[in-house]
């Protein structure tokens, strides 16, 4: 029979896993009906706490969690990178956590919880309103890392979505371009739809139809159906959200005789390595993926310390438009 985890033990009490970790660790913080409720089942299914269970409530692990998508991700890394250097600085480790399936995502965020870290950094893509339960009884301060948190409970740290996409299609169309199409995900994730809703905010201001494309960031999978696109007749410029799908789309044009920027102008939404590695180099609105992870811990750092005077705050880092040869 496996072993009882502390998320059983939520389940079956009906309470969060910020409850039972304050019975295990502060038993006084709870009420006596609770309490007694939550021992008895703890009792019932044997559940024995290890140390990472009984240390969930003292924050002294001097751990930080990250939780992310896929590590594969380009982003994903360089993202990390500033956050390790900045945990470095304030004497802090990080533990890695994947949550790329949404059916695993109270699992994952169990686990999480039970790993006695001091705070979370939230990379995950989507936030559903599942996320927000978790996170409102999640014992320790929690901050969103290059997204838009949707409540004031919880910090978080990026650039602002909306503005950049507005921006840069504005500057396109004051070149003299109309036809000006815009590729997103499939899945709806917060940041994508922000730029999305720039988009849409420029090309209404001009009189311009907006031409939007759902994709998938499987290349298996957007390949025919970039092909399709570009076989029917190519737009002037294409935003793209993601560098790996954007150098896709230009590889496709160029494949099928189209030249960039000649004919085709491409720019992406990250800048991420493979943005230099392309041929040509792609232009990009710089998400400052490094910056931000770095500027993330340190705000987390200020809500560990000083949880209950200090206010999580959205901060917002500067972003700019690097030319590169996909563009005129």
């Amino acid at each position: 029979m496996n072993q009882a985890k502390i998320y059983d033990i939520a389940g079956a009490a009906g309470v969060s896993l910020a409850t039972v970790s304050r019975v295990l660790n502060h038993p006084e913080k709870v009420k006596e009906s609770t309490r007694k409720r939550v021992l008895k089942i703890i009792k019932e299914m044997g559940y024995k706490p290890n140390a990472n269970a009984r240390g969930l409530a003292s924050r002294r692990s001097t751990t930080v969690a990250i939780v992310i998508p896929q590590i594969s991700r380009a982003s994903v890394a360089e993202m990390i990178a500033g956050i390790d250097d900045s945990a470095k600085k304030f004497g802090y480790t990080i533990r890695l956590f994947t949550n790329n399936d949404p059916n695993l995502a109270s699992e994952v965020w169990s686990e999480v919880i039970a790993s006695s870290v001091d705070g979370i950094l939230l990379m995950n893509d989507e936030i559903t309103k599942e996320t927000i339960e978790h996170i409102r009884n999640t014992p320790v301060p929690v901050v969103f890392v290059n997204q838009i948190s949707p409540t004031e409970e919880f910090g978080s740290v990026g650039i602002d979505y909306e503005k950049c996409a507005y921006d840069i299609t504005k500057e396109m169309i004051s070149r003299g371009n109309k036809d000006i199409m815009f590729i997103s995900t499939e899945h709806k994730y917060t940041v994508n739809e922000l730029k999305e809703k720039g988009y849409r905010r420029a090309m209404e201001e001009a009189g311009l139809d907006a031409n939007i494309v759902r994709s998938s960031g499987d290349l298996s999978i957007n390949e025919p159906q970039f092909t399709e696109i570009i076989e029917e007749g190519i737009p002037e410029v294409v935003l793209v959200v993601r560098d790996s799908m954007a150098i896709s789309f230009m590889n496709i044009a160029m494949n099928k005789g189209y030249k960039v920027p000649d004919d085709l102008q491409v720019i992406g939404f990250q800048n991420t390595r493979y943005a230099v590695l392309s041929n040509p180099k792609l232009t990009c609105v710089e998400t400052p993926i490094y910056e931000i992870g770095n500027k993330a811990m340190a705000h987390l750092t200020e809500l560990m310390k000083n949880e209950d005077e200090k206010q999580p705050a959205n901060l917002q880092v500067d972003y700019q438009v690097i030319w590169r040869g996909s563009t005129k």
